[in-house]
């Protein structure tokens, strides 16, 4: 029962420490990578794309709200085509499949039969909005192997408390 609870806790601390990298490495990014984006353009733009036609004041807000995550899907675009990263339908149905059996795990289901599982895969990915959230996904797995293979990350040994402090600012 302890190497059980073990395992789990070093899995979600893993999971939590990649989350912590993949922020820091997006915020290094964002800060230190400079370009000019169009803001004059993209606030206008801003102003009639909506359902809700917006002020020029609303799209300055929404400009300057949206502007970092503009900013990183530029930076993102461009390490994905320097490093010939591309996601395959391949790579979406095996990623939906290893989410579907991880969340069956949860409920008890163990061991689901490969067409059990292909059968919900193909269900899920029939669905136009979870392909671009499980897309979405795959980008960042790929995005986070990635920037584990290209920075300089140092690994620091650290206490839970210096880990829940450094990940959550408490």
């Amino acid at each position: 029962m302890k190497a059980k609870i073990k395992e789990d806790a070093e899995s979600q601390f893993a999971q939590q420490a990649d989350q912590k990298l993949m922020a820091d490495v997006t915020d290094f990014l964002i800060e230190n990578t400079k370009f000019d984006l169009p803001a004059e353009f993209l606030i206008k733009w801003l102003q009639t794309v909506g359902e809700k036609k917006l002020s020029p004041a609303e799209a300055e807000v929404e400009y300057a709200r949206s502007e970092k995550g503009l900013r990183f899907q530029l930076i993102e675009g461009k390490a994905l085509s320097q490093n010939n990263i591309q996601i395959t339908f391949e790579d979406l149905k095996a990623f939906t499949a290893k989410a579907i059996r991880a969340q069956m795990a949860q409920f008890g289901q163990t061991n689901p039969s490969d067409e059990e599982v292909e059968g919900i895969v193909a269900r899920v990915l029939a669905n136009q909005e979870e392909v671009k959230r499980l897309s979405d996904q795959v980008v960042g797995e790929k995005m986070l192997q990635l920037f584990k293979e290209k920075a300089n990350a140092k690994v620091k040994e650290v206490s839970y408390q210096e880990f829940i402090a450094a990940s959550y600012g408490e």
